[in-house]
C-alpha cells in the first residue's frame, strides 16, 4: 500500500508541474545556452483577424519585433474563419492557411497533450506557450533560460543566398527539419466584417509560406536559397519533428 500511495504521490506531484508549466515537453534533451551557442528568441504567435481577442497580442507582438534579440512569427489560422458574428456576418482571413492551424495542433500534442488550439496563442523557441496578449508570461519566457542553439550565417551575392549553419553543441538524437519562411514585413487592416468590424490591426511579420529547404543532423552545414523579394522578408528556422508533434528550434536568423 505504501508503494501505491508513493507512487500516486509522485503522479499527482508531476501532473501539478506540467500543469504549472503548461504541460511543456521537448523531445530533445538540449543543453542550456553559452557564449558560444546562443542566439535569438523565436517568438511566434498564432492568431487570426476574425478572433476578438487577438489586437492586443498582434499589438505586443508588434513591439517584439523592434528588439534584436527576439524573431517574430506571426502565423494566421483558419478555424475562426467560419465563425458568423450576429449581423456583423463572418470574416475570411486573408492570410490564414489550414496548414498554419496544423502546426499549430502540433506544437500543442508536445506542449499541452492536446490537439485543441485557441488564439492568441504564444510560443517560445518552440518549447514553452502561453496566450498572446499575456505580456508578463511571455516576458518571462523570454527571458528564462534558454536552450543551445545552432548558430546561422545568412550572406547574398546577387540573386544567391547562402544558409551556413554551424555544428550543434551535442549530437542530436534526430536530423531536424530546416525551413525558409517568406514574411510580409508590415501589414495593416481595417477588418469590415465579423468579431472585428470596425477594428484596425497591425502586424509585422506574416507567414506567408514555410518550405522544407533541408535537413540538419547537427554537422556544419550550407544551404543556398533564393533571394527573398525586395517586398518580402524571410526567415529560417531549424525545428526538430517527430510524427505530428512539433519540438523545439535548434536554430533561427532573419535572412538580413
Amino acid at each position: 500500500m505504501r508503494i501505491t500511495l508513493l507512487a500516486l504521490a509522485l503522479l499527482v506531484t508531476t501532473l501539478t508541474v506540467l500543469s504549472m508549466r503548461g504541460g511543456a515537453q521537448t523531445l530533445q534533451d538540449l543543453p542550456p545556452a553559452t557564449a558560444g551557442a546562443t542566439g535569438p528568441v523565436v517568438a511566434e504567435l498564432f492568431t487570426s483577424q476574425s478572433c476578438s481577442s487577438c489586437p492586443p497580442a498582434e499589438k505586443l507582438f508588434s513591439q517584439l519585433a523592434e528588439r534584436e534579440d527576439v524573431i517574430v512569427l506571426e502565423w494566421h489560422v483558419d478555424y475562426w474563419d467560419r465563425l458568423v458574428h450576429g449581423r456583423a456576418g463572418a470574416w475570411k482571413d486573408p492570410f490564414s492557411n489550414p496548414d498554419y492551424t496544423a502546426r499549430q495542433r502540433q506544437y500543442n500534442r508536445a506542449l499541452r497533450g492536446t490537439g485543441g488550439a485557441y488564439t492568441p496563442q504564444a510560443v517560445i523557441n518552440g518549447a514553452a506557450e502561453t496566450v498572446g496578449s499575456r505580456r508578463g508570461d511571455i516576458e518571462q519566457l523570454l527571458t528564462s533560460t534558454p536552450h543551445a542553439m545552432a548558430p546561422l550565417m545568412i550572406s547574398t551575392d546577387g540573386a544567391a543566398t547562402r544558409v551556413e549553419i554551424g555544428a550543434f553543441d551535442v549530437p542530436l538524437n534526430r536530423p531536424a527539419e530546416i525551413y525558409q519562411l517568406t514574411l510580409l514585413p508590415e501589414q495593416s487592416t481595417s477588418v469590415p466584417r465579423g468579431e472585428n468590424r470596425g477594428v484596425h490591426l497591425f502586424s509585422r511579420n506574416v507567414v506567408l509560406d514555410a518550405a522544407q529547404i533541408g535537413t540538419y543532423s547537427g554537422e556544419a552545414l550550407s544551404v543556398e536559397i533564393e533571394t527573398p523579394s525586395a517586398e518580402h522578408g524571410c526567415a529560417i528556422i531549424i525545428q526538430e519533428k517527430r510524427g505530428n508533434r512539433l519540438g523545439p528550434i535548434l536554430g533561427a536568423s532573419y535572412c538580413s
